[in-house]
């Protein structure tokens, strides 16, 4: 981490070993306390205090993370050090008007995701950057596929993935949790070859080299960066971007990934009361509560369940539902 110069950063450092205890990763959180840190550096502050004017200035500056998050972690730290420095200003939730409006979650449809899967297996390099599609592509492709968090496919060192085994390794995920997530025979076959062109292009890796680089090769690779690759790849794909909150998201790709299995699972007749355990250890979830959060009511899904109980009901199903735009989350 950047080292902090405030005087604010004895108690920035303890907030942030804190949320680390908790079993937080935290690594936006990490970048917005440096951002706090230079924003009281460049604002003259002689001592430890947190200010209503240091809180706005903080909120409304650009640079890492969108308001509402900037004044969640705003409002999390003036709570934390509220006991050790007086006359601390806790913003209120609504502070400066801000609200934080809940993402619309886009699944994308079966035939979506095969036409972002060629995207994203196609991609080819840049010639500002000869790294870049390679990389991007096949780590686009790896979240679709897997269901990975972003956060633990960018924190996946070379050692992590274990192609021989067709394993990979998840070190201290959400909540500090570690799982194996196992590969697709056809998974593990991209990987093989990505991490072949990888070494063919960059630097040569060490184990604990990052799986997906930038393109020096020394750390892994921007989410800033894959966010805009990202937008490309469904721009290509012609999968329409609904705009800021409305998706897709990097994180929608989680979301397509269980429901696909799911509708999988339910085409084949399986027991899905027995299957949503499995599901949820597969995405690292505490529980089934959080796995039930990635299950949407797509137009895939209900074609199915219409069709699979037409005969038995076909005089009370008499057209399908109006409200249900394709691929998109109920």
């Amino acid at each position: 981490m950047t080292r902090l110069a405030s005087p604010l950063a004895p108690h920035l450092e303890r907030f942030l070993e804190h949320k680390r205890a908790l079993g937080y990763i935290y690594r936006d959180g990490e970048w917005m306390i440096q951002a706090l840190d230079r924003v009281a550096t460049d604002s003259g502050v002689k001592k430890a205090a947190v200010t209503e004017s240091l809180i706005r200035q903080f909120v409304t500056s650009g640079g890492h993370g969108s308001r509402p998050d900037r004044l969640s972690v705003a409002r999390e730290f003036s709570r934390f050090v509220f006991s050790e420095l007086p006359h601390t200003f806790v913003p209120p939730r609504l502070f400066l008007g801000i609200r934080r409006r809940k993402p619309v979650v886009r699944v994308l449809s079966r035939q979506e995701a095969g036409r972002f899967l060629n995207v994203c297996a196609s991609l080819a390099d840049k010639p500002t950057s000869r790294t870049r599609w390679l990389i991007h592509g096949t780590a686009l492709w790896v979240l679709l596929m897997t269901g990975l968090r972003r956060g633990e496919a960018l924190g996946l060192a070379d050692e992590d993935v274990d192609l021989g085994a067709k394993v990979i390794t998840i070190r201290r995920g959400k909540f500090g949790k570690s799982r194996f997530v196992p590969l697709a025979p056809d998974v593990a076959d991209r990987l093989q070859e990505y991490r072949r062109m990888r070494g063919t292009r960059i630097l040569p890796s060490r184990p604990t080299s990052a799986f997906f680089p930038n393109p020096t090769g020394h750390r892994a690779c921007n989410s800033r960066y894959l966010y805009g690759s990202f937008r490309a790849a469904l721009r290509i794909a012609s999968i329409p971007h609904r705009g800021r909150g409305h998706g897709p998201r990097l994180h929608d790709l989680r979301h397509t990934f269980a429901c696909l299995r799911l509708l999988a699972w339910y085409e084949n007749g399986a027991d899905l009361q027995a299957k949503l355990p499995l599901l949820a250890t597969y995405l690292g979830h505490v529980g089934l509560t959080s796995t039930q959060a990635y299950l949407h009511m797509t137009r895939d899904f209900v074609g199915e369940v219409v069709q699979r109980h037409h005969k038995r009901f076909g005089d009370l199903i008499t057209a399908e539902p109006n409200h249900l735009t394709e691929a998109h989350a109920a």
